[in-house]
């Protein structure tokens, strides 16, 4: 479809409904109806009772946004899109109905480990990926994406029945069909968190020790570290003894090379390893590593192994089915977990065909060094690299966060900036 033909872009679509999206449209722009749209709505449905207000909704905002209630509903809409060249993306749309405060509680207990609570850092903490209260209503400002909120594990697995539900309808309906999760949907957020700051602070340690080879400078994937400059520098901040960062560097040159880059560096931890063993950092106090979070509990280990396996079940019914599935973009504090879980799952799925996309939010400044890194990876090792480009849907709540909070605003600057990351 050539989006720049009028004609050729709504052919698809009747009068009524165009004449629908015009008047939804319209609404959505005037910012009372926008900001107060859930005390409205509950006025409108008390007002013409919960008939009328049902079919009014389904005739304009639910049925401009909503392909239908169950699979028999959608096959027809899917079947006329697909006739003009239209595919589908079924996404699960249903969330909890939390107050504000509720969510922050909800997001305080599910975002820190029992042991977390109890620990005094030495370590300097990654404050980009810290849970934090007064941001815990991860709704706030957010109108246009899904969230989930972690009540128990119970729950997390009602929600990997309906994601499998919603694989089983997109192969059902269409033989090159999409499915969309989201991972925060499936586990204690807390796992994603943490171990986005373990791979936080391993980026910009790598980025420490390239700048002290003269490297600052250079792309994400142009900058290597060698072995006497791997061992010279940690010797120099303490961290470590010769012999141990000699054995470091073996175990991470895995070409045999004599320098690492940051594909290297990346490596997935080795899965047979406690996760929280390798949670490590340089000690303010010290200097050397120590770790930088006390270790998870036995129940919380298992809620994170729980949630690995949900993403595994789904993306191998995804391939059973021919579905194509896409592992949503969520807040920066969560995603570096969450592109990392889906590289590796891209890993083991995509060796004969793209099953597996993860996506990237152009309106991040470093959107595309975080997609060339990962296309590099998937040609390095000879598998399919999956994507979706979106511009983002947190922009408001990230830079509110970013200011308070005290780190780099992570969106770009503006609009243009945004659009031009398309085309870098």
């Amino acid at each position: 479809i050539d989006f720049r033909n009028p004609e050729e872009s709504y052919r698809s679509k009747r009068t009524s409904e165009l004449l629908r999206a015009l008047v939804v449209f319209n609404l959505c722009a005037v910012d009372i109806l926008v900001d107060r749209n859930k005390e409205l709505m509950e006025w409108a449905q008390r007002l013409l009772g919960r008939s009328l207000f049902q079919k009014l909704m389904k005739v304009t905002f639910y049925g401009q946004f909503v392909a239908g209630e169950d699979l028999e509903r959608i096959k027809p809409l899917i079947k006329r899109n697909k006739a003009f060249g239209v595919g589908s993306i079924l996404d699960y749309s249903v969330e909890e109905d939390l107050g504000q405060s509720e969510a922050e509680e909800k997001e305080k207990v599910s975002c820190m480990s029992k042991a977390e609570t109890q620990a005094t850092f030495t370590v300097k903490r990654e404050v980009r990926v810290l849970a934090r209260k007064n941001f815990g209503d991860r709704w706030e400002k957010v109108p246009s994406a899904r969230m989930y909120f972690y009540t128990d594990e119970a729950k997390c697995d009602q929600h990997l029945e309906v994601f499998l539900k919603c694989v089983d309808a997109a192969g059902a309906a269409t033989s090159d069909g999409f499915a969309a999760i989201k991972l925060t949907a499936l586990g204690r957020p807390q796992f994603l968190l943490q171990f986005s700051e373990v791979l936080v602070r391993w980026r910009h340690f790598f980025e420490q020790l390239a700048a002290d080879q003269r490297q600052a400078e250079r792309s994400a994937l142009r900058k290597c570290l060698d072995r006497q400059g791997f061992t010279d520098s940690l010797a120099k901040l303490g961290v470590a003894s010769r012999d141990e960062t000699g054995r470091w560097f073996t175990l991470i040159d895995t070409d045999k090379s004599g320098s690492v880059d940051l594909l290297q560096w990346n490596r997935l931890l080795d899965s047979d390893t406690r996760i929280s063993k390798l949670m490590m950092g340089p000690s303010l106090q010290s200097g050397k590593l120590e770790p930088l979070l006390l270790n998870f509990t036995k129940e919380e280990e298992e809620q994170m192994k729980r949630m690995i396996t949900r993403m595994h079940t789904i993306a191998s019914s995804a391939m059973t089915k021919g579905v194509r599935l896409l592992i949503d973009a969520e807040q920066t504090y969560f995603q570096p977990a969450i592109s990392r879980l889906a590289m590796e799952v891209m890993r083991e799925f995509n060796k004969q065909r793209p099953i597996i996309y993860n996506t990237y939010q152009c309106y991040l400044k470093e959107a595309c060094d975080s997609m060339a890194v990962d296309l590099e990876l998937s040609r390095r090792e000879g598998w399919h690299f999956g994507a979706k480009l979106v511009r983002g849907a947190y922009m408001e709540q990230e830079r509110k966060r970013a200011a308070e909070i005290g780190y780099p605003d992570p969106i770009n600057l503006d609009y243009k900036a945004t659009s031009d990351m398309y085309f870098r």
